[in-house]
């Protein structure tokens, strides 16, 4: 199995009682057959080698892939929010389509539908929450919130972590956007990185909380290296020709079932 011949096969095999016994009746056979071995340990030794180039091709390009996925996943925002009408969790979800537009990758989830253990392994993490009532948490954020006060987590626990936050509420009550500063000053706490100042959106504005996330949101393109409007986008080649031409009296209509885009 080695990767070269190294050699005589004819004087290794000449220390073997058997093939020397055949050396010495018929030396000739014995020729022959030290032949016919050498062809074969070539072809098998050749072989291997291919198969070694092939697996040493094959472990490069996954090296590759892994390189790739990696600094894909560096550069994924991860998106979480508390809602409890549905307004963060529909600028959430724009938000994600925002990202992907400029081109770079990202997913969004509730709050309490993240594992909170995965939170240091991502890069970047934006959290869109708002407040409800008299200054409570939204029912899908209340896990996570609670799990963060744990005394247990270190204050290097989210070290490797850039982080922002936006959020909702309504300034009328005194507890305005009291979730997001929670968590805007608990991820901080914890050795994340603050990419830019806590973002609000107030519904008392006159365009209610689109105000302030319209003025917020520059800000995050810009600390996340992303252009500042989404990429142009091109209009698709029609997979259909239509020209006009005057019909015929004595001819049928086209049935619909013959009309089909071009390859089906």
């Amino acid at each position: 199995d080695s990767k070269k011949v190294k050699g005589d096969l004819f004087k290794l095999l000449a220390s073997e009682n058997r093939f020397a016994a055949v050396m010495r009746r018929d030396p000739k056979h014995a020729q022959q057959l030290d032949d016919r071995l050498k062809t074969s340990v070539g072809e098998k030794n050749q072989l291997l080698q291919v198969l070694g180039a092939e697996d040493l091709q094959g472990q490069y390009h996954k090296l590759v892939e892994g390189l790739t996925d990696a600094k894909e996943s560096g550069s994924s925002v991860t998106i979480l929010y508390g809602s409890e009408t549905g307004n963060a969790e529909e600028q959430a979800k724009n938000l994600l389509q925002d990202i992907r537009a400029r081109g770079m990758k990202g997913t969004v989830s509730a709050l309490d539908d993240f594992e909170v253990e995965e939170l240091p392994n991502q890069k970047v993490v934006v959290v869109v929450i708002s407040t409800c009532g008299l200054g409570e948490y939204p029912q899908n954020s209340k896990r996570t919130w609670m799990a963060l006060q744990s005394p247990d987590l270190p204050m290097t626990w989210l070290s490797g972590v850039k982080f922002a936050v936006f959020g909702l509420g309504d300034s009328t009550y005194a507890q305005f956007c009291v979730a997001a500063a929670g968590f805007d000053v608990r991820l901080g706490e914890l050795g994340g990185q603050r990419l830019l100042q806590r973002g609000v959106g107030d519904d008392r504005d006159e365009d209610r909380y689109f105000t302030g996330w319209e003025a917020w949101l520059p800000e995050l393109w810009t600390a996340l290296g992303a252009p500042s409007v989404p990429l142009v986008r091109e209009i698709p080649t029609p997979s259909y020709k239509v020209t006009a031409s005057p019909g015929k009296a004595d001819s049928p209509p086209v049935p619909d079932d013959d009309i089909v885009p071009p390859g089906a």
